[in-house]
């Protein structure tokens, strides 16, 4: 759950999603990897990566907003010396992270290339499938992998195994249909990939601490809240 003033930093392939109880404007820099492969010279992602949940000074915490806020400021400018800026800025983002969040990978959980690329593909697989019915061993047998051997490379390199990463796509999809249409819920159940309602419906409880329907009613009634006069 996001608050104003929060940033979160998400490494390659990790899992995440986001909510907030609050009407905001959200920044969000992707930066590709193939970029942070050059400006830190191969390290990144291989010997380190981010870590923001690192308790960190009071400082360092500053100036990473004081940036972003920079960012957000130039993010509808289009100048010359605008886009200057902004670049500025991002590299001024970048050294701040190395200089602050650097988290060194142990060297069982250092990645490579084809480790990258592989995961990359499988992941894209799942996304485009997850809706329907979809097993370990059939993504296991898609990419020519033993089930044993699949299962504990995904969850080596996700942290999460593939079940848990099949339903946390199936609850997105699920979360962005209750709050944007108004489908039933045994519908939007099915139209995320699950397999019944009552699946549904204890995977979004656990997850979300509160059921589908009373989801729903909350949004509904924080987005009339919300309304100008």
């Amino acid at each position: 759950m996001m608050h104003s003033g929060d940033v979160i930093l998400v490494n390659p392939n990790e899992i995440h999603s986001t909510q907030s109880p609050d009407h905001n404007h959200i920044l969000v820099i992707q930066f590709p990897m193939d970029f942070l492969q050059k400006v830190t010279s191969g390290k990144y992602y291989e010997l380190f990566e981010f870590d923001l949940n690192t308790v960190k000074s009071r400082n360092s915490t500053d100036d990473l907003l004081v940036i972003l806020n920079r960012l957000v400021a130039l993010a509808n400018q289009y100048t010359i010396i605008d886009n200057l800026t902004a670049t500025a800025n991002i590299y001024a983002l970048l050294a701040l992270l190395c200089r602050n969040y650097i988290s060194q990978l142990p060297i069982e959980k250092r990645h490579n290339n084809a480790d990258l690329t592989l995961l990359g593909n499988i992941t894209g697989y799942i996304q485009l499938h997850f809706r329907e019915r979809l097993t370990l061993p059939m993504v296991a047998a898609q990419f020519g992998y033993s089930v044993s051997y699949f299962s504990k490379f995904f969850a080596k390199r996700m942290n999460l195994t593939f079940s848990e990463y099949l339903q946390q796509l199936r609850l997105n999809t699920a979360n962005e249909l209750l709050l944007h249409s108004d489908d039933t819920l045994t519908n939007i159940a099915y139209n995320s990939g699950f397999s019944s309602y009552r699946n549904f419906y204890n995977a979004f409880l656990e997850n979300y601490q509160v059921s589908p329907t009373k989801y729903r009613q909350q949004y509904q009634h924080d987005k009339i809240l919300h309304v100008e006069p």
